[in-house]
């Protein structure tokens, strides 16, 4: 019971989840500990099967450790496979990772004579979850045999974590990305079939070719934001000066700089369900000079306002739209005021204020006051968690 302390330490998102870690016999399999200790991390209970192959890579002990499970290295008397995974079987999903080219090919031809095939098969047959993250040489992947046989796997409802492609390799993908696919595999899906724009991060107003006007936020509140409906089954349009650390399927990044390509791009995708305008989008905008500007012991720049995003996309659509506020330096009760009267002005379904001086702008933590018609709380802590509670009263309040 050595990892008792650590799980559920990151989130909570896998609480009460089983799943099964099938590793097989590519270097990649060297992450495979990393892994597991990341999905403990967010609540999970992992139990590991290794191939053969993968036992010449790394021992089993490692995993065990990181597991704090017994490894299955065969199927014995016990039938592991009919106890984790018959239709009533104590597995939620099977996630094999990495996943060789023959590996590969095996579960997609109903071939079964390791451990982790043989643990696919039993899963297929039931109709359990299987996710598949496949790390091989990039000549492999490209083969039109393996090729075909992933194809056959999704066409059987496996999903695929694509790899990430560098060296003349697909290389096993980045374990954040893996861990965010489990999440939406097993989570709530209250957002199943609802297309939800996200604005996030700041935009960047140019004076001249190499400076510009800007403020401090990082986008890590409307990105966690983004991540919180895309776990519960979204597609997710997400709009931001940022850059996002990988693709996921079904979220879509439109790269903005100047807050005018943030209002086109929301305006395009004006037909989404739920639109969160998280972005500390300008408030003013300049002409931008051509030329780099002189140094000079004074400069007057003549500013315009800028256009408001979320203005302009409630005059084109009756989607729900929750709101943010940041302030400065006001008390909680002024803040409030502020919020309600915001939330009123420009007809959003909820709104989220915070003072940024406090903090939220750049940290990791944040303090905010959140309002419906039905509610108002003070949420508090890290982004991550605030954003689920946010999701959660969004979904309680204004579905």
């Amino acid at each position: 019971m050595h990892l008792e302390s650590l799980r559920g330490r990151k989130n909570k998102k896998l609480e009460g989840k089983k799943i099964v870690l099938g590793v097989t016999g590519s270097i990649a399999a060297i992450e495979s500990v990393k892994l597991a200790r990341e999905l403990v991390r967010r609540g999970a209970d992992v139990v590991a099967v290794m191939s053969e192959a993968a036992k010449k890579i790394i021992h089993p002990y490692a995993l065990e450790f990181a597991t704090d499970n017994p490894v299955i290295d065969e199927i014995t008397g016990k039938i592991e496979h009919v106890e984790l995974f018959e239709r009533d079987g104590k597995a939620d999903l099977l996630l094999i990772a990495p996943a060789t080219a023959n590996t590969i090919a095996k579960i997609a031809n109903g071939i079964d004579d390791t451990p982790v095939t043989t643990m696919a098969t039993v899963a297929l047959g039931s109709g359990k979850k299987i996710i598949v993250a496949p790390a091989m040489h990039e000549s492999m992947i490209k083969n039109k045999a393996v090729a075909e046989a992933m194809e056959k796997l999704k066409n059987l409802g496996v999903e695929i974590v694509e790899p990430k492609f560098e060296e003349g390799k697909a290389k096993f993908p980045e374990i954040e990305k893996i861990c965010l696919h489990v999440e939406r595999a097993l989570y709530k899906k209250d957002f199943e079939g609802y297309k939800v724009l996200v604005t996030s991060g700041p935009t960047y107003e140019f004076l001249d070719p190499i400076r510009f006007i800007s403020n401090r936020s990082s986008g890590k509140f409307g990105y966690e934001i983004a991540l919180e409906f895309w776990r519960r089954g979204a597609e997710i349009v997400y709009v931001s000066s940022k850059d996002v650390p990988f693709s996921l399927p079904d979220f879509e990044h439109v790269k903005v700089v100047s807050v005018k390509d943030m209002l086109e791009a929301c305006l395009a995708h004006k037909d989404c369900d739920v639109f969160v305008s998280a972005a500390a989008a300008a408030d003013f905008t300049i002409e931008t000079k051509r030329s780099k500007i002189k140094t000079a012991d004074e400069l007057n720049l003549i500013l315009k306002a800028a256009p408001k995003v979320l203005k302009e996309v409630r005059k084109v659509s009756n989607c729900k739209i929750i709101g943010f506020k940041a302030e400065t330096g006001v008390g909680d009760k002024e803040l409030e005021k502020i919020a309600l009267s915001k939330m009123e002005e420009d007809r959003i379904d909820m709104i989220v204020a915070n003072d940024v001086l406090e903090r939220g702008m750049g940290t990791d933590d944040t303090r905010v006051f959140v309002a419906t018609g039905k509610r108002r709380v003070w949420l508090e802590g890290l982004k991550m968690h605030v954003a689920e509670k946010i999701v959660d009263i969004f979904s309680e309040d204004c579905l």
